[in-house]
């Protein structure tokens, strides 16, 4: 029997499609669950500027921007109660592979922000109030996946 450890990249291309498609398929996902869960818009939170939001003027800085920004999104997701986020979680989980491989094959390297203690502590104090910090989260990962998908040739730079 024959296995082999690592294959070829995929071609630039079918990463494109791939991402571009999984992105689509997140933001759908997103949209369906904030139209079953209708809460008030104006929520102030204490810190929300560590869930990242792009400026949309601010274009989106390759590779290891967006797998950073994605693993922050993570970070945000895993700390909620699983139920109605967990199949997002997969989902993105699954765009994150995806662009990682990519890096790989660039040979690109992963940036830390250094913002991570922060984070933490945002989601510790802020914890008790999921719905809103779910919905928020939520929102703010729609709006980067749409800015990826007009992005999408962010993918050829790290």
């Amino acid at each position: 029997m024959l296995t082999l450890g690592h294959g070829l990249p995929l071609p630039p291309d079918a990463v494109k499609n791939y991402v571009k498609l999984q992105a689509e398929n997140i933001s759908s996902r997103i949209q369906r669950h904030k139209d079953e869960i209708q809460i008030f818009r104006k929520v102030v939170l204490d810190s929300p500027e560590l869930i990242p939001e792009l400026p949309s003027d601010k274009p989106i800085e390759g590779l290891s921007s967006m797998v950073e920004t994605l693993n922050t999104f993570q970070k945000v997701l895993h700390s909620l109660p699983r139920g109605h986020v967990s199949q997002l979680h997969s989902d993105v989980s699954t765009l994150q592979g995806y662009l990682e491989e990519r890096m790989s094959s660039l040979q690109c390297t992963h940036r830390k922000t250094g913002t991570e203690k922060s984070l933490e502590a945002f989601l510790k104090d802020n914890g008790t109030y999921y719905i809103t910090l779910g919905h928020m989260a939520l929102d703010r990962l729609q709006k980067y996946l749409q800015k990826l998908v007009r992005n999408l040739d962010q993918l050829k730079t790290c």
